[in-house]
C-alpha cells in the first residue's frame, strides 16, 4: 500500500481499493467480436503462475453462456463488442503479468501495475516469487517502482455491480466494473457488494 501511495500516486490522487495477489487467483477470459475463450491475449513475460490449466471448453469458446465460472482456472472475464474496448485491454494485461498484477483503483484513474523488482526476482526464478507478497507484502525496504501496463481515467467508469453468477444451485459472487465505452469486467469477488460500496464511496 505505501508503494503505490508514495511512489505511485500522484497529487490529491486517493486509492479506492487493490485486487491482487491471493485474491487473484486464476486467468481472465473474454468475449469480444474476435471471438471468446481464455486465457485471453497472454502474454510471456511471465512464467506460467501456480493455477490449473483453463477447461479445453472454455479455452476454446465452446462452453454455454456463463460455465466459465465454475472453472477454477478462470478468475474473471471480459465482455466487449471490440478488442481495443477497455474490458479487454484490462483483462489482457491483468494477464500478461499473471499473479503479479495488481488492478488498482484511485479517484483519479483505474490501472493494472506490477511491481518492477517483484517482477524481475520473478523471472529469474521460475516465476513464483511474489505470489503472496508484492506490492501488499510485508518486509519490503526497499521495494522499486511500479510499472503501469495499462489505466484509465476514472470517467471511463461507468459504475460498479455485485452479481451472481453461475449454473449451479449456489451462484458464485462478482464483482462488476461497467466502462463508458459499454465493456465490462468481471471478477470473482467474496462481498462483491461490500466492495462496491466501498468503490462508489471513494471515488
Amino acid at each position: 500500500m505505501r508503494l503505490l501511495t508514495e511512489g505511485w500516486c500522484g497529487p490529491g490522487e486517493k486509492l479506492a481499493f487493490i485486487i491482487g495477489g491471493p485474491q487473484k487467483s486464476g486467468w481472465f477470459g473474454a468475449t469480444t467480436s474476435d471471438g471468446r475463450g481464455a486465457p485471453y491475449e497472454a502474454g510471456h513475460d511471465v512464467l506460467q503462475p501456480p493455477w490449473p490449466s483453463v477447461n479445453s471448453l472454455v479455452a476454446t469458446g465452446e462452453h454455454l453462456a456463463d460455465e466459465w465460472v465454475h472453472d477454477p482456472a478462470v478468475f474473471g472475464w471480459a465482455h466487449a463488442s471490440g478488442p481495443q474496448q477497455a474490458a479487454p485491454r484490462s483483462a489482457a494485461a491483468l494477464n500478461s503479468g499473471r499473479h503479479l498484477a495488481w488492478l488498482v483503483c484511485s479517484n483519479q484513474r483505474l490501472a493494472v501495475v506490477v511491481e518492477a523488482d517483484t517482477l524481475a526476482e520473478a523471472k529469474g526464478t521460475g516465476g513464483e516469487s511474489g505470489f503472496l507478497g508484492g506490492l501488499l507484502g510485508k518486509g519490503r525496504a526497499n521495494a522499486g517502482e511500479v510499472e503501469t501496463w495499462w489505466e484509465l481515467p476514472t470517467s471511463g467508469i461507468a459504475g460498479f455491480a455485485a452479481a451472481d453468477l453461475g449454473r449451479g444451485f449456489d451462484p458464485v459472487e462478482f464483482f462488476r466494473i461497467g466502462f463508458a465505452d459499454g465493456s465490462v469486467l468481471e471478477f470473482r469477488m467474496k462481498d462483491a457488494a461490500e466492495l462496491v460500496k466501498v468503490a462508489e464511496e471513494r471515488l
